[in-house]
């Protein structure tokens, strides 16, 4: 399997070029490789919160902007992992907040596939960039938990350039969030029209199944105990973009990358 390094100034990262499975129809063109949670109705997905209290209003609104899609409600829900360990939970996005060390990242998103859709999500949120002045802004912590809630619903983004006009998305990555720097223009602090059109899109069609996790009664009341699942081959799948981080004399440098590391775990 070949394998291919990119490089972002002192930043070496490497990216795995692996072969996946995509479904033989158009997707649109925000589409994470087609990757979405399976939806007989309504998506009611718990959003687990393993944050420090710096991060609790910025994961709530997170929550809350994803939410305005027709047919996904992300439901604030106590966590059940930590910050450290950042543990997947079947049928649930769980977000974490930690010093994850100088990773590259701000926020890294992970997917489990099985059946050929989403069925768990862990978002982590990296302190050790923004314990430091240069991140540890509200227009860095919005648009981060912003972006990756994004990347948990099966988005991509809308634009990899890091230094052009912002598009006013939290999906587009970017030097200045705030875009109050020259050139900037927008914030991209919150989801904009184009990512809930490209999530209208993708959820459109009503699938055969829904994880049980995900209905409206179930993610709104305590689930107790519901059986065992059923095992089977998941596919674990890192977000399509990380954000590379350096830090070039006085200025911020926000960098993007594709990851598409792949690899098989059981349940």
């Amino acid at each position: 399997m070949g394998q291919r390094f990119a490089r972002y100034g002192r930043v070496l990262l490497g990216v795995a070029a692996i072969a996946v499975a995509v479904p033989a129809v158009a997707l649109p063109a925000q589409s994470w490789n087609g990757y979405k949670w399976a939806r007989t109705s309504t998506l009611s997905i718990k959003f687990g919160d393993n944050v420090s209290a710096a991060w609790d209003p910025y994961i709530a609104t997170a929550a809350q902007q994803w939410s305005a899609v027709a047919n996904i409600d992300f439901i604030p829900t106590a966590g059940s992992t930590t910050g450290a360990a950042c543990g997947p939970k079947y049928g649930t996005v769980q977000v974490c907040s930690g010093n994850y060390g100088a990773t590259g990242w701000l926020g890294y998103t992970s997917v489990w596939l099985g059946g050929g859709f989403i069925n768990q999500v862990t978002i982590k949120l990296n302190d050790y960039y923004f314990s430091q002045p240069q991140y540890n802004t509200a227009a860095w912590r919005a648009q981060t938990a912003c972006h990756e809630a994004g990347h948990a619903l099966g988005l991509a983004h809308t634009n990899d350039i890091r230094t052009n006009s912002n598009t006013g998305s939290c999906m587009d990555v970017t030097n200045d969030p705030t875009g109050l720097l020259p050139g900037y223009r927008l914030a991209n602090t919150a989801p904009n029209a184009i990512d809930f059109a490209a999530l209208a899109a993708i959820y459109a069609k009503v699938d055969k199944t829904q994880l049980p996790q995900t209905r409206t009664m179930l993610a709104t009341h305590s689930l107790g105990a519901i059986g065992f699942e059923s095992i089977e081959t998941l596919a674990f799948v890192p977000e399509p973009g990380t954000w590379a981080m350096m830090i070039t004399g006085f200025g911020l440098v926000g960098s993007a990358m594709r990851r598409r590391t792949l690899k098989t775990v059981t349940a």
